[in-house]
């Protein structure tokens, strides 16, 4: 991402360069018209993609240097003044290195580790999940870790749900009404029967049953069970106010287990 930065910014100035150098009020040539369109398309199909998925840049930022590209591809239109060139590529120029490369170079860990939150989630076959969890994205970007947290448990909840649905309620039910009648074993303790019918029913079941029960049909063991739970109580510490910190790294942890035990788990296909 760096060297794609200082690339990007010597392209910049390599194209005001040339255009100070023209001698006429107006740019008509049709290569220092092409290379501004160039470089305008590049910030918005690279280099803003990029930046927007490894997270910790302002969007105000961001939405700054987006005006003074897309005014740059406006420009490329024949005949458009030399003058406005230069005030287009001097605003973008100049702070660039503070507000851009400055940023990247000295805050490289947070933007790996939330780079790779988006790679943890890039791969999901529902579009209206991987929608969802664009939004779960988008809050840890913009430091609302909480947030991220509890739109990702909401998705994982979710899909989990539907596999119950699509696999029968009735099986859901059964088994939940096996397990309240063992005397010992792992689930000696538990003592909810379920009788759900619909998503709508089953919405209304609390989340750590619902994990029991999934455990019981066969679809995770115990491990899994132990870490969906820590998953749910992260959900839970996140939505009341407490003093426990939730960091990137409680983060990247948090998704990789959703991921890995929910949303590429083969029990949880839908």
């Amino acid at each position: 991402m760096i060297g794609e930065l200082k690339q990007f910014l010597a392209d910049l100035k390599a194209l005001r360069k040339d255009i100070r150098a023209e001698k006429v009020k107006q740019i008509a040539k049709n290569d220092l018209r092409a290379r501004a369109e160039q470089l305008g398309t590049r910030w918005f199909n690279e280099i803003l993609i990029q930046l927007s998925q490894q997270g910790g840049m302002s969007s105000d930022i961001l939405q700054k240097y987006s005006d003074g590209c897309g005014r740059l591809i406006a420009l490329s239109a024949p005949n458009n003044l030399k003058n406005s060139y230069l005030d287009v590529l001097d605003a973008v120029i100049k702070p660039f290195r503070s507000e851009l490369l400055l940023s990247v170079q000295t805050e490289g860990t947070n933007y790996t580790s939330l780079a790779l939150l988006h790679n943890i989630l890039s791969n999901l076959p529902d579009p209206q999940e991987n929608d969802y969890l664009q939004e779960a994205i988008s809050c840890a970007q913009r430091g609302f870790f909480r947030a991220a947290v509890i739109l990702g448990w909401c998705a994982a909840i979710d899909r989990i749900h539907r596999r119950i649905g699509k696999l029968g309620f009735s099986t859901f039910n059964v088994t939940s009404a096996q397990m309240a009648s063992q005397q010992k074993g792992r689930f000696k303790r538990f003592s909810s029967p379920q009788n759900v019918n619909s998503i709508g029913e089953i919405r209304e079941v609390f989340d750590t049953l619902v994990i029991w029960i999934i455990e019981g049909m066969g679809m995770i063991d115990s491990n899994q069970h132990t870490r969906l739970r820590s998953c749910f109580d992260m959900r839970c510490h996140c939505a009341h106010p407490g003093e426990a910190p939730v960091t990137e790294y409680n983060l990247m942890s948090f998704f990789s287990d959703l991921n890995k035990i929910v949303f590429e788990n083969p029990m949880f296909n839908i």
